[in-house]
């Protein structure tokens, strides 16, 4: 559990705390907008948003990058930072993804983290210079549980106009 907790920190960089507004939480200096569903609890974290879901020992975070030049790479290249800090990574599928109809791609993968297999579904877009990610992470066998609430978190994600 501790480790799947760990992921969402090790898969992403720092970042500023978002805001709940009626059940949506609220990134105004990065310009998006997720809802949180149900059964999940906020945790502490260098995402901007980081969750877990303890009966099924799941991660569920997402983060946005807008510091600095915009990237030049395609979507893959940049997805691929995910796996940084994972070792054993097999099974790497990328497929063409969309987040609140921008053009994106979803990793899956297997790896170890911490000494244990996890199983990984990411969407990654790159918009307006922001690379906004969506990770799940779940022990080995058990992705299909969340993959739901998966799906109801990347749909909830809504662009809006970066604020201070």
């Amino acid at each position: 559990m501790a480790a799947i907790t760990a992921a969402a920190g090790v898969l992403v960089g720092c970042a500023a705390g978002p805001r709940l507004e009626g059940g949506v939480y609220v990134v105004p200096s990065k310009g998006y907008r997720i809802a949180l569903p149900a059964g999940w609890e906020r945790i502490d974290s260098k995402a901007d948003l980081a969750l877990r879901h303890r009966q099924h020992a799941a991660g569920l975070m997402v983060h946005g990058s807008c510091e600095g030049k915009t990237p030049q790479r395609t979507l893959p290249v940049l997805a691929r930072h995910l796996r940084f800090g994972l070792r054993e990574v097999e099974g790497l599928q990328e497929t063409p993804a969309e987040l609140d109809g921008q053009p994106g791609v979803r990793s899956r993968f297997a790896a170890r983290l911490d000494g244990m297999l996890v199983a990984v579904t990411a969407v990654t877009v790159l918009v307006r210079g922001c690379v906004y990610d969506l990770v799940v992470v779940a022990p080995l066998g058990r992705l299909e549980t969340v993959a739901a609430d998966f799906e109801r978190f990347a749909a909830s994600f809504t662009l809006a106009e970066p604020g201070p």
